[in-house]
C-alpha cells in the first residue's frame, strides 16, 4: 500500500451530529410560524424524507424538498417558504450542530504524525460558518464540500479532487465516513483507503473503527504497514499467510530455514513494535481521566520527545495557563499508565 498522505473526513453522522437533533431544530423552527409538530414525529420521517430528495438538485432545492416530505401535510403551503428559509438558516448556524467526541483531539493527533487532514462532504457552504464557529478551520489543510467542487461521494472525482488539493496521491488517502456506500465504497472505488465509523459494518476492503477517536490509531497502523511491509522473510509471510487462510507465495526457488508458527508471530509482533507499549496509545485512550473534562476536551496529547517529555496542544493561551495548575497531578497520573513510568515533563504548546 502507498504511504499514508492525506485524511480526510466527512461531516454528518461524522464529524459533526445534528444538535439536539434534526426534529428538534425543525420543530423549533416551524414553531416560529404557527406549525406545531412534535420533534419525535419530525425525526422519524426525516431518514425516509432525505433518501427521497431529488439527488441533482441544487442545495437549497434539495433541502426544500426533504423539509416537505419530512412535515408532511402538517406543514401548511401558504407557511412552506417561511419554514423552509427558517431550517435552511437553522442548520448554517453552530449551534445546530455538536462536535462528536474526540473530534479535535483526533484531528491534532493526525496533523501531528505528519499527514494532511480535510473535510469531504456532501454539503454546501453552511458548513463553512458551523466549522468556523467550532473552531475547526484553523485546524484542516482542506475543506471539500460537493456544493463547490461539483463532485459528490460516491463518485471517484471527489476523493481525486480532494486527494490532488492536499498534495496526495488518491492511493495515500484515507477517508473515515458513517456511510458505508458513500465513505466506505465511493472511497475503495476511488483506490483510496476508508474506514467506516460507527456503522454495523464495513463493505468488502473497507476497515471499520466504532469510535471517531480510533482514529489516530488506524492512521498510525497503516503507516506503519506502509512503512515496513516487505520486509519479513517469505517464510513468516507464509506462515502468517496460512494463519489468514490464505494463499502461500512461493515466487522465490529458496526459503529461509522453517520455523514454528509461534516464532514466526513473535517475530512478526517484534518487527511492527507491537511487543513495547507505546506510552501516546495509552496517553491518548485516558485523556479524559487525567484532567478535567471541560480541559480534555479543548486539549489534545501529540506526541513523547526523547528524554521523556510529553507534549500538548493547548486550544489558547488561556487554556495552557489552567492546564499548567494541573500539570503536577496530571504528571502523577500519566506514569502510573502502562508504558509511561519514563514521562519526565509536560510541554505545553498552543494550537
Amino acid at each position: 500500500m502507498a504511504r499514508v498522505q492525506a485524511v480526510t473526513f466527512d461531516l454528518a453522522g461524522t464529524l459533526l451530529f445534528p444538535h439536539p437533533s434534526v426534529g428538534s431544530v425543525y420543530s423549533a423552527c416551524a414553531l416560529r410560524h404557527g406549525v406545531v409538530v412534535e420533534a419525535a414525529v419530525l425525526d422519524a420521517t426525516f431518514a425516509l424524507a432525505f433518501q427521497g430528495g431529488p439527488k441533482n438538485a441544487s442545495p437549497e432545492v434539495f433541502w426544500k424538498e426533504v423539509v416537505q416530505r419530512c412535515f408532511g401535510s402538517a406543514l401548511p403551503s401558504a407557511k412552506t417558504d417561511a419554514v423552509f428559509q427558517e431550517c435552511w438558516t437553522a442548520f448554517a448556524q453552530p449551534a445546530a450542530w455538536r462536535l462528536a467526541p474526540g473530534a479535535l483531539p483526533a484531528i491534532s493527533a493526525i496533523r501531528f504524525l505528519g499527514v494532511k487532514v480535510g473535510v469531504l462532504s456532501n454539503a454546501d457552504a453552511r458548513m463553512r460558518q458551523v466549522l468556523d464557529g467550532h473552531g475547526l478551520t484553523k485546524h484542516l489543510d482542506g475543506i471539500f464540500l460537493s456544493a463547490e467542487s461539483g463532485h459528490k461521494k460516491p463518485d471517484p472525482k471527489a476523493f481525486v479532487h480532494a486527494a490532488r488539493a492536499l498534495g496526495a496521491a488518491v492511493t495515500g488517502l484515507v477517508h473515515f465516513g458513517d456511510s458505508p456506500t458513500e465513505d466506505g465504497e465511493g472511497a475503495r472505488d476511488a483506490g483510496a483507503t476508508a474506514v467506516v465509523v460507527g456503522g454495523a459494518y464495513a463493505p468488502e476492503r473497507c476497515l471499520r473503527n466504532e469510535k471517531l477517536s480510533e482514529a489516530p490509531y488506524a492512521v498510525r497502523a497503516l503507516l506503519t504497514e506502509g512503512k515496513l511491509k516487505g520486509r519479513f522473510s517469505r517464510t513468516v509471510q507464509n506462515l502468517l499467510a496460512n494463519l489468514r487462510g490464505l494463499p502461500e507465495d512461493r515466487g522465490r526457488s529458496t526459503d529461509r530455514a522453517i520455523q514454528t508458527i509461534d516464532n514466526a508471530v513473535l517475530d512478526a509482533f517484534k518487527k511492527l513494535r507491537l511487543d513495547k507499549p507505546v506510552p501516546e496509545t495509552a496517553i491518548v485512550a485516558h485523556w479524559s481521566e487525567l484532567l478535567p473534562l471541560k480541559l480534555a476536551r479543548r486539549s489534545a496529547p501529540l506526541r513523547v520527545l526523547e528524554g521523556g517529555k510529553l507534549v500538548v496542544q493547548c486550544e489558547n493561551s488561556v487554556i495552557k495557563s489552567e492546564l499548567r495548575f494541573h500539570e503536577r497531578s496530571m504528571l502523577a497520573k500519566i506514569r502510573l499508565l502502562r508504558g509511561c513510568q519514563d514521562i519526565r515533563a509536560i510541554s505545553f504548546v498552543n494550537a
